[in-house]
């Protein structure tokens, strides 16, 4: 076992992955708080999945699926999550904050940062909108953004298109300037091998 495991990934980096993997899902958590706008049915524009995109855009989608499923886990038990069902709670957090992962297959690829930004709010968004049509239907109101809402798919697109939308913009403005300073990529943004 230990000569597969030297063959695929020195130890040192497998430790490494671990140790970043909890102060990324620590630094998540506390961006979480830095809300720059809150939705009144759910959902909010901040910074907190900044570091977890730094995570994947380094370390690629087999760590990212690990460190992307647990912060999915917290940020629903230990983030006030709101849920009808175990059902919502794993749409609304588990999947959709486990689906971020996908970014990872950007990591070390050309504009890597700006297309796994894309896939991992994408594979979000695509949760939360099943989770939406499915469950939450019932409080779906008459008119959104002026638009009479009679179907629920339409109107959880609609939200939560608006939600994952805007903070993909975000997320997208933060690392295009990491990108930007060469400095700050190679240290935050370069491919761990």
């Amino acid at each position: 076992m230990s000569e597969e495991k030297t063959r695929n990934q020195p130890a040192h980096l497998n430790t490494r992955a671990l140790v970043e993997a909890a102060v990324m899902i620590a630094l998540a958590w506390i961006l979480g708080y830095i809300r720059f706008y809150r939705f009144s049915a759910g959902g909010s524009v901040d910074l907190a999945l900044i570091p977890i995109l730094v995570y994947c855009l380094r370390w690629g989608p087999k760590w990212s699926l690990g460190c992307c499923f647990v912060n999915g886990i917290l940020q629903f038990f230990l983030g006030g999550g709101i849920a009808i069902s175990w059902q919502s709670a794993l749409l609304d957090y588990i999947l959709a904050y486990t689906l971020v992962f996908v970014c990872g297959f950007a990591a070390g690829k050309k504009l890597g940062w700006l297309w796994g930004t894309v896939l991992g709010t994408i594979g979000r968004c695509f949760s939360n909108t099943l989770a939406g049509a499915l469950l939450w239907y019932m409080y779906m109101p008459e008119t959104f953004l002026g638009l009479p809402m009679t179907n629920p798919w339409v109107y959880s697109l609609l939200y939560n298109g608006a939600v994952c939308g805007l903070c993909m913009v975000l997320d997208l403005v933060v690392l295009g300037v990491i990108q930007a300073v060469p400095a700050w990529r190679k240290q935050l943004l370069d491919r761990q091998n």
